[in-house]
């Protein structure tokens, strides 16, 4: 077992909301290298290949720092990370991104559904099969 401790709640939400600003300037830089390619002309935010796009710069800026470096830049900042990420597998780092949009979807409940378990795990520690603990003990 690890010396680690469960992650407390509040920041996991915390590193959700510090997450928000490096995928706001993903999308912006992506707008701006299509809207330069199409000559100035907006893409309609109802386009469904641009909303695709999108969805896939954030599939991707999560898979990749869960599976290369067991956090993102919010979960680095909040002293958080997936506890084995070495371990972790593409297919088990999709399925706690899927997890993680269906909560979110949810209004979170994959997040509060800690509160009432004895192992504090979320949705998305489950669908992985690894859970996010506290970095900060062992520092």
């Amino acid at each position: 077992m690890s010396n680690h401790r469960h992650s407390q709640l509040w920041k996991h939400l915390a590193a959700l909301v510090y997450d928000i600003f490096p995928i706001l300037a993903i999308w912006l830089i992506t707008s701006l290298i299509f809207v330069m390619f199409r000559g100035g002309e907006e893409i309609k935010p109802e386009t469904l290949w641009f909303q695709i796009i999108l969805l896939a710069e954030v599939y991707f800026y999560f898979a990749y720092s869960w599976k290369t470096g067991g956090q993102t830049l919010g979960m680095r900042a909040w002293k958080l990370g997936i506890e084995h990420h070495r371990e972790l597998s593409w297919p088990q780092v999709s399925l706690r991104f899927m997890a993680g949009v269906i909560s979110t979807l949810l209004l979170g409940m994959g997040l509060w559904h800690r509160i009432w378990q004895k192992d504090q795990k979320t949705w998305m520690d489950l669908a992985c099969q690894q859970r996010v603990v506290d970095l900060s003990v062992n520092q």
